[in-house]
């Protein structure tokens, strides 16, 4: 598979046509203890409109470790490995952590960035001192509750359990470290400064970054746009895919040099 100049250490996965010149390229950044995984339906949905590559993290999917300590550090990581010249410019969308990375880069590296899809995020994430507590003493239960509350009020059992499955394969010290690393983000007398494009999307069940984290974003950033999507908590994407894709799709290529459709 074609690395387009990234580390060879570094996870990703793209769709099944690659990076083709001339098409606007996403860059998708998972949360915490997440990986590229989370966006296995924008990679497949999204591939015959735009350039996808969904990025694993320091110590999360393939990428090797060590985790990063706080957003910033991440955000410095994503950065330097997106400075070949596959990437002079490019869409950035980043979920929950992800979506505070995105806004990190927006702010200290904005050069190559066109647009910003943010997903179920804040400009803060305060993280309850229980689930730091509980990461340490009892991380399965804890994990198991983290994504009972990720997911729509119905959710069926066996997504659930597919979910913390999921999260599991990231070792606990850095899921740990992820979500310290969310409780000291604090961005939220800067954003202002943001003058890009930005898609701003969250469900109206999202209880981890609830709706009003999402409206305070609008608020902030003077050239954004929010959409509340019924029926879904805070894996957005994953609920509600095919609605996320599509309000992606027609973010980025309304406002891009490209006529692919």
């Amino acid at each position: 598979m074609p690395r387009y100049g990234l580390p060879s250490k570094v996870g990703f996965r793209t769709g099944e046509s690659g990076l083709i010149p001339g098409r606007p390229t996403l860059i998708l950044i998972h949360g915490a203890g997440g990986s590229s995984q989370s966006f296995l339906p924008q990679i497949r949905s999204l591939d015959g409109h735009i350039n996808i590559l969904a990025l694993d993290l320091p110590g999360h999917g393939i990428t090797p470790g060590p985790g990063r300590p706080s957003i910033s550090s991440y955000a410095k990581w994503v950065q330097e490995i997106l400075s070949g010249p596959a990437f002079d410019s490019f869409w950035l969308a980043g979920h929950s952590m992800g979506g505070a990375i995105a806004l990190e880069m927006s702010l200290l590296f904005s050069k190559k960035i066109q647009g910003l899809i943010l997903l179920a995020t804040g400009a803060t994430l305060a993280v309850s001192s229980k689930i730091i507590t509980g990461l340490q003493e009892h991380p399965h239960q804890t994990i198991e509750k983290i994504i009972q509350w990720s997911y729509a009020q119905g959710t069926p059992s066996q997504i659930l359990a597919q979910s913390v499955q999921l999260m599991e394969q990231t070792p606990n010290s850095i899921i740990l470290e992820d979500f310290k690393a969310c409780n000291q983000f604090q961005r939220r007398n800067e954003i202002s400064g943001i003058n890009i494009p930005t898609l701003i999307l969250v469900g109206d069940q999202d209880i981890m970054t609830p709706p009003d984290c999402s409206r305070f974003l609008q608020k902030e950033i003077p050239l954004s746009k929010l959409a509340i999507v019924p029926g879904a908590g805070h894996m957005v994407m994953l609920e509600k895919h095919q609605e996320v894709n599509q309000s992606i799709k027609e973010f980025i290529l309304q406002r891009s040099d490209s006529s692919i459709s």
